[in-house]
């Protein structure tokens, strides 16, 4: 993930939207619909809090919206499953209409909008939020990948669907995933490209020997890798090891659950969770020199000069890393953004060397940074 700094952070507000938030649930006393894109950690800050909890019990008709499978995940994640009766899903590639009757919170005027949900390509769940309504066209985007030239082939951004011909919406403001907005991270491996070599390293690893292991190495419990437990599953037949937190979430996801295992016995394992301990590795690899180390990485290549020539396999001390992003590159979200053509983008993440001016460079459109939730807006230049 690209660093930014506390400034720089989303803090839910749309600002043509005022009376909902979006993946960020700390001060949200006034809001009236609440919208969660995915499950990672910097896009739930306050999802677990007993102030949100008391909100929802207290304000009836307020619910969270998200996709299926992320209510899936949530309610079966103990730190979240009591907000299971809060939680609506959203049908992916499907416009719903929300009514909000007149109150204090919007000026005593009733206020309809309709909300289309999109794969975003991120991780499990993960969705983009295109909203329509009196105060124009705002697509929200979480965090994203979508290949190079695949948005305008997104049906909810078309005029009329059956009508390609008609072209696309207008899209007044994207609130954009902007992580690898930079020169260094102009061009990545397709994730398809990605998985094949994983694959083969795998399978060229456990081919030597029964006792032959590999673990994927990732990062804490962050979803992400999921597409390549299924590959993995599809081409070679052979479950991945994870852990008894992981799988009683993905045992209830259909297009995962053949996928994974707890059984310790299979060739290949993800059952780290940040720091793997010596008695599970005991347990799972009695051999460390017949044990095969890979980790999915995007920040190391660009952080180290890896990507100068787009290679995906960097072999570091017995590690094999692969370039592996769940975030678009900047090609891609140049892609996004030449085919959408804005009115203007705030980021919702961008590196921290990257300024403002240099984004508008960058994305050829008006950049204007995140309001902070917690400082006036009065007399303040977002612009």
């Amino acid at each position: 993930m690209a660093q930014h700094s506390e400034d720089q952070m989303f803090q839910g507000v749309i600002d043509e939207i005022p009376f909902i938030s979006v993946d960020y649930f700390l001060d949200v006393q006034s809001s009236l619909a609440l919208f969660l894109s995915h499950c990672h950690a910097d896009h739930m800050k306050g999802l677990d809090s007993h102030d949100l909890y008391q909100a929802l019990q207290t304000k009836p008709g307020v619910f969270i919206y998200c996709s299926e499978k992320t209510k899936q995940i949530l309610t079966e994640w103990p730190t979240y499953s009591k907000l299971g009766r809060y939680l609506k899903a959203l049908e992916l590639n499907h416009t719903i209409k929300i009514d909000f009757p007149g109150d204090s919170c919007n000026g005593n005027v009733s206020t309809t909008f309709c909300v289309t949900t999109i794969p975003s390509g991120h991780c499990p769940g993960s969705v983009m939020f295109l909203y329509e309504g009196s105060f124009g066209t705002i697509l929200y985007t979480g965090d994203f990948r979508i290949a190079k030239g695949d948005c305008r082939k997104l049906q909810a951004f078309m005029s009329n669907p059956s009508r390609p011909e008609y072209g696309l919406k207008t899209i007044d403001h994207v609130y954009l995933d902007c992580t690898f907005c930079s020169d260094s991270a102009k061009i990545f491996p397709s994730r398809q490209i990605s998985v094949d070599v994983t694959i083969a390293l795998v399978s060229n690893w456990i081919s030597k020997s029964p006792e032959h292991k590999v673990l994927f190495s990732l990062a804490g419990r962050g979803f992400g890798a999921e597409f390549l437990f299924v590959e993995v599953y599809r081409r070679l037949n052979i479950q991945v090891h994870i852990s008894e937190f992981k799988h009683k979430i993905y045992k209830n996801l259909t297009d995962l659950r053949n996928a994974i295992s707890r059984q310790h016995t299979t060739s290949v394992h993800a059952c780290g969770e940040g720091t793997v301990s010596a008695k599970k590795q005991s347990l799972c690899f009695k051999d460390s020199e017949k044990l095969l180390t890979i980790r999915l990485t995007t920040q190391w290549h660009l952080m180290e000069g890896k990507n100068v020539d787009h290679r995906v396999v960097v072999d570091e001390g017995g590690i094999q890393r692969v370039l592996y992003s769940m975030h678009s590159s900047l090609e891609e979200i140049q892609d996004v953004v030449n085919t959408l053509q804005p009115h203007k983008v705030t980021p919702i993440a961008k590196p921290n060397k990257v300024s403002k001016e240099k984004m508008q460079e960058l994305l050829n459109c008006k950049v204007i940074l995140p309001v902070n939730r917690f400082r006036s807006r009065e007399n303040e230049d977002y612009s």
